[in-house]
């Protein structure tokens, strides 16, 4: 684990100085309501656009903000206008390099190598940086070995393998978010802004004495920042989805265009699937669905799935293949789509069991464990 020796912050009245400070900010090309951004990245990219995408934590409805060209040197600047502090996508070609806060003034270069990140004129960048490097060794402790098996079992066609798969993947995504969670409570990590990049990951079953922990700091130290605002409301909306509560109501558009609605499914337990054609533990996790919907479909279970695709055609041919015959519908709005804000669904695959009352009784149940549960209820 990494660790960071912080310092108490030293407050310096700045009153006096504002003028001058403003004065030098527009000399070096940044207004105070500006963010400069310069950096390199690997010459393969020469000629590229260069873009920044503000994250949305709340919604995820993230959104491209800026855009510029790669110089033929590796070379790009990017001008942001902001009024506080907030945290940017930086990729190229749809990729994510690494994500960046900049807070207005700021001046932040980059040098990113294929091998390594520097950068000067952020520190909470810089944190950002380390936390995305540590996410990699984690990820590759427990969840690497798990997604590799999984594409060999789908290949072999062995639904045993690929349902035994499915579970261990499962067991290992929650051991990742819980070391995760361990370095994220580190001091200088939790108290600063860059901490909210956390909640695209946090597990709301296990997290939540973090989360409120991080709430409460925010408020203190960041009380009229939208990125608090962000993090206290996806807080408070996990309450609709905790166990025990009743299911929120919604509607989405089938594949014909027809509009269906979740209180249709009362009187039957019902799995609410989210996912979407280009994730790979999604479609991995297909057989055993379809295997279950055709064992208890008359016995009162139906699964109503929920995509995050943003491509119709995509959307569609993955049902088709799949051999989904129970209803589907989608936003085509991916995670910024209303239904995914409304279950703070931030990453998939995401299921929620339903009882006949409409009430939650258990999340992301996968292969074994969702067909004893089943197996359990339709008694």
């Amino acid at each position: 684990m990494v660790s960071y020796t912080s310092s108490k912050a030293k407050i310096i009245s700045i009153v006096k100085m504002s003028m001058p400070i403003i004065f030098l900010l527009a000399s070096m090309g940044v207004s105070a309501q500006q963010a400069l951004v310069t950096g390199t990245v690997p010459q393969e990219f020469s000629g590229k656009s260069i873009t920044l995408t503000l994250i949305n934590y709340e919604t995820r409805n993230d959104k491209v903000v800026e855009e510029a060209p790669v110089s033929r040197d590796g070379k790009f600047t990017l001008v942001i206008k902001l009024k506080e502090p907030e945290i940017y996508d930086l990729g190229v070609d749809n990729s994510s390099l690494l994500q960046v806060l900049a807070k207005p003034g700021d001046k932040i270069n980059l040098n990113i190598g294929k091998d390594a990140i520097h950068v000067t004129g952020s520190k909470e960048t810089q944190y950002l940086i380390d936390y995305e490097a540590n996410r990699k060794q984690v990820f590759n402790k427990y969840l690497k070995r798990t997604y590799d098996s999984s594409v060999v079992a789908v290949k072999s066609g062995d639904k045993a393998r690929i349902e035994y798969w499915n579970v261990q993947h499962e067991k290992a995504s929650e051991d990742y978010k819980a070391e995760l969670a361990q370095w994220v409570m580190q001091p200088f990590f939790i108290n600063s802004l860059a901490a909210v990049h956390h909640s695209i990951r946090w597990n709301p079953e296990t997290d939540t004495a973090l989360m409120n922990q991080m709430v409460a700091i925010y408020q203190q130290k960041y009380p009229n920042y939208d990125l608090t605002r962000q993090l206290v409301n996806k807080v408070n909306a996990t309450k609709r989805i905790a166990i025990n509560a009743v299911a929120p109501a919604f509607v989405s558009t089938d594949t014909t265009g027809k509009k269906v609605g979740l209180t249709s499914y009362r009187g039957k337990y019902t799995l609410v699937e989210f996912w979407a054609s280009w994730c790979a533990p999604c479609r991995e996790e297909s057989p055993t669905l379809v295997r279950l919907y055709h064992e208890y479909k008359d016995k009162g279970f139906e699964i109503f799935s929920v995509s995050i695709d943003k491509n119709t055609t995509q959307w569609k041919n993955a049902i088709r293949h799949d051999g989904y015959t129970w209803v589907n519908v989608c936003d085509l709005n991916g995670y910024g789509g209303p239904t995914a804000a409304l279950y703070t669904v931030t990453a998939i695959p995401n299921s929620f069991l339903l009882d006949k009352n409409g009430r939650i009784i258990a999340k992301n149940l996968r292969g074994k464990d969702l067909e004893n549960k089943l197996a359990e209820l339709m008694k």
